[in-house]
């Protein structure tokens, strides 16, 4: 039996964890004689679903919390300094003997992590790095990402742009770095009572979806929404954001939505347990982010038919929008990005012609199709 150990930096409900979940279920039901281990640096609401597909399991969080008041005794007599580092050292070393044949680390933030544990397994597994990244979100979570290239046996990119970022900035080689685009399993049904092409007293709905942060754009999503009050006021738009939002940022956020009149009209919703409550009723969607791979929010809205509006250079998304069924604006171009907006709003051809498209175009990112592919590069190594 081949012994493939994955590693997560989390088990949130998140773009890259709930891939590899997805990607896991697959795995246990189409190859029996695989046994899967998993390793999470954090904890995290999809904790029980990962043990569900996994012989074994370990969590970094709990043997650090079992081993806390010991190792601050231990710290304190002896004079350590670098606890964290020995405690690392410690468990990776508990799991090293286990004759692995692959590491997989799953994102940018366990690559570290893998490479150690290569470094201490005596029969040199095979890593493979799943990056679902991009360039500054690399060299914000590793730094010296180019130090632990050469341990890396395979490269999985979720996106073309991603592995064009990886073979240029990173020198990656291209003959190690492999495609296989995100996917996802849930169906939003789409709601498409809320417009018709001769009835524009019917609220249109735009909405967006992220971690409210600087890279997502949300404070994009804000002048879009600004600047077609100020330059149509006549349409009757909602805007809404779904996603987790710090008291600091809403607070922050509630001011400026006051001072430019907004607080009708736009709302920031935050986390959801069921975001797709939401999703249904977008007539479409707006993908700020200044950085995003290939975010799994854009894969279900679009399966949906929701035409999707993205930023160039920005994202892995407009590789399927290249063909229809969106706009790629000029990079942080709000005003191109609201323009777009009104079209679909007096378009309804337009829009429902889009739709289809993104019906058909979206259709092929699912863990049947990409599993297989995935799995494909893992037997080859």
């Amino acid at each position: 039996m081949k012994k493939i150990i994955f590693i997560s930096n989390n088990a949130s409900r998140t773009g890259a964890p709930y891939v590899l979940l997805l990607f896991l279920k697959w795995l246990k039901n189409k190859n029996k004689e695989i046994e899967i281990n998993i390793v999470f640096l954090g904890g995290g609401d999809l904790l029980d679903d990962f043990k569900e597909v996994s012989n074994v399991c370990y969590n970094y969080n709990d043997f650090l919390t079992k081993r806390s008041f010991l190792w601050r005794l231990y710290s304190y007599l002896l004079g350590k300094i670098n606890k964290n580092n020995t405690q690392k050292k410690r468990f990776i070393n508990s799991i090293a003997n286990q004759q692995y044949d692959i590491i997989y680390a799953n994102t940018i933030a366990t690559v570290s992590f893998a490479t150690l544990l290569k470094e201490n397994c005596t029969n040199r597994p095979k890593l493979i790095a799943h990056i679902h990244e991009l360039s500054t979100t690399i060299k914000e979570y590793l730094p010296d990402f180019d130090k632990y290239i050469p341990q890396v046996d395979l490269f999985v990119s979720v996106s073309q742009i991603v592995m064009n970022h990886l073979n240029s900035e990173w020198n990656i080689n291209p003959q190690k770095n492999y495609l296989v685009y995100g996917f996802s399993d849930k169906i939003v049904q789409k709601n498409n009572s809320s417009q018709n092409e001769s009835d524009h007293k019917k609220v249109f709905e735009v909405g967006a979806s992220g971690l409210v942060q600087w890279r997502k754009g949300y404070d994009l999503f804000i002048q879009v929404a600004n600047y077609l009050k100020i330059r149509y006021p006549e349409i009757n738009i909602k805007y809404t954001w779904v996603g987790k939002i710090s008291q600091t940022q809403r607070n922050s956020i509630e001011a400026d939505l006051e001072k430019a009149n907004l607080k009708d009209i736009l709302f920031f919703v935050g986390e959801q347990n069921r975001p797709e409550i939401y999703y249904e009723n977008f007539d479409v969607f707006l993908m700020t982010s200044r950085e995003d791979p290939f975010p799994l929010v854009c894969i279900e809205v679009g399966k949906s038919g929701i035409p999707i509006i993205c930023f160039e250079k920005a994202t892995g998304i407009q590789e399927v929008l290249v063909s229809g069924g969106g706009f790629i604006v000029p990079y942080l171009d709000v005003v191109a990005m609201a323009e777009k907006l009104v079209l679909y709003y007096y378009d309804s051809t337009l829009l429902s012609k889009d739709s289809k498209k993104n019906k058909v175009n979206f259709s092929i990112f699912t863990s049947e199709i990409m599993a297989q592919k995935l799995f494909d590069f893992i037997e080859n190594i």
